[in-house]
């Protein structure tokens, strides 16, 4: 469930509103298709009726109850009065090609729901204090919807701008859209506070060895969860209430004392107008040569694409701006142990990576910079931003370094054959962008892609399409010559 480039599917049934639910296939159809699958799952059981099931309210006996995490109680402060007009939603999609079997999804979905707390989670408040209240069992529907490829996007706003109720859920959805018979597009939205990126890596994961499972009548082979995200979120509370606490204000203190925001190279609005939150995306695929030379890169310099990206992207807006002190947010996860990597939740924190280019450094010298201190950021990544600010010397300071972010990530192998399906990422288009500029390079053992959300008030397609090839031209370069003055 990642940015990939939509497909053209076959001709789809005329589209029905995203809010109503269409007949399911009918059981004819399924075991026609059934004898097209393979071995493995001709041992399927006779499937149950596709109809979605509404949500159900769980009893009060039973819920369990524990104080929410630090992040959380961060989050739900930023979202009093509403979620403005930028939901911290979580999207994800993936293309299924082939004989799927719908009423196998769904009760796959509720093994799903059943196994991860955070997914049968709500907030309330009482006081001053902030509880997750976990329902003991509850079924979430999968709604069955016709839908033409052309209006994905539509269907994405709206789904987006539907209202999420933290005290009522539920807090994530999963749509399933039917574009032709053999030809769907599994949808999640999932609420920022009980998730992060790696959480929907989990879920796909689950989702698809619970749909194995619920087709072939095995049990599904995922691993144990030795621990609640409770007992991690109160755990977290107690560090950073203690002496780490202290220790991580401290560092940040000290790093970014003097930081200014990286100026950035809009060509419409003017950064210091307040603006729209509406935002554009570019992708583009990194050729074949430069991802051959940034992966020998890495491996001479025993660094990271992440390291390497990083780099490129802050000279890039060195280059730009003229700036020599360039801070970039980047997204950090602390699942700093096994017991949690499995976990639903949110475990995202954010870094302020902060580079020195003056005295005209050689890409190398840079890689080495930034390898090392953003290892040591990194290693001080665990005081939520809303907690760190009252330590910084200026207000408000995170959030003006906040408005430019990178990441680099490793990509799911897709399209992968599953259960008789094709799967294949095709990440939904996020009408809202909550910062102007973000740069993320997304990889795999075969290729390399730019992807650059903006904020379209600020800059225009045709500047981003710009900023991209000179950020691939700068990658070349770099990897070709790290000897060579970064700044040109």
């Amino acid at each position: 469930m990642n940015p990939t480039t939509p497909t053209t599917p076959a001709k789809a049934p005329a589209p029905a509103s995203p809010a109503t639910p269409v007949s399911p296939v009918s059981r004819d159809d399924l075991e026609a298709r059934r004898r097209l699958e393979a071995a493995l799952l001709a041992r399927r059981r006779p499937p149950a009726p596709a109809s979605a099931v509404p949500a159900q309210t769980a009893a009060a006996a039973g819920e369990t109850r524990f104080r929410a995490s630090l992040a959380q109680e961060g989050m739900w402060e930023s979202l009093r009065g509403g979620f403005g007009s930028t939901p911290p939603l979580l999207l994800g999609a993936l293309r299924l090609r082939g004989p799927l079997d719908v009423p196998a999804l769904d009760a796959a979905w509720q093994d799903v729901v059943s196994r991860h707390d955070q997914l049968r989670a709500t907030l309330h408040r009482t006081g001053d204090r902030l509880d997750l209240v976990i329902a003991p069992a509850l079924r979430l529907p999968v709604t069955l919807t016709a839908l033409d490829h052309a209006d994905y996007d539509r269907f994405t706003r709206e789904q987006v701008d539907l209202p999420v109720d933290l005290a009522k859920g539920p807090l994530a959805r999963l749509h399933l859209l039917r574009l032709a018979d053999d030809d769907h597009l599994a949808f999640l939205l999932m609420h920022h506070i009980i998730g992060d990126g790696r959480s929907v890596e989990v879920l796909v994961r689950d989702l698809s060895a619970c749909y194995l499972a619920r087709t072939t009548g095995t049990p599904a082979d995922l691993p144990d969860l030795p621990v609640r995200y409770g007992d991690h979120a109160a755990g977290h509370r107690a560090r950073m209430t203690g002496p780490r606490g202290a220790e991580v204000a401290r560092y940040w203190r000290e790093r970014l004392d003097g930081a200014e925001p990286a100026v950035l190279p809009t060509d419409r609005r003017p950064e210091s107008e307040p603006g729209s939150p509406l935002g554009g995306f570019l992708e583009k695929e990194l050729p074949a040569d430069v991802f051959d030379a940034l992966r020998e890169l890495a491996r001479r310099a025993r660094t990271t694409f992440h390291t390497l990206g990083l780099v490129a992207f802050q000279t890039l807006l060195a280059r730009e701006s003229g700036q020599r002190d360039i801070s970039v947010r980047v997204p950090v996860s602390y699942r700093d142990g096994t017991e949690v990597r499995d976990l639903i939740a949110d475990f995202s924190n954010d870094v302020v990576v902060r580079t020195d280019l003056s005295g005209d450094p050689a890409f190398g010298d840079l890689i080495t910079q930034v390898h090392e201190r953003s290892a040591r950021d990194f290693a001080h990544h665990d005081l939520p931003a809303h907690l760190l600010e009252d330590h910084l010397p200026v207000p408000g300071l995170l959030g003006r370094l906040f408005h430019v972010q990178f990441t680099a990530e490793r990509d799911l192998e897709a399209p992968v054959r599953f259960a008789g399906l094709t799967l294949e990422q095709e990440m939904p288009a996020d009408p809202y962008v909550s910062r102007p500029l973000s740069l993320r390079l997304r990889h795999d053992d075969r290729r390399a892609r730019v992807l650059v959300t903006y904020a379209l008030d600020r800059f225009s397609p045709e500047r981003i399409a710009r900023l991209a090839d000179a950020y691939t031209g700068l990658i070349r370069e770099m990897a070709a010559h790290p000897e060579h003055p970064a700044l040109g």
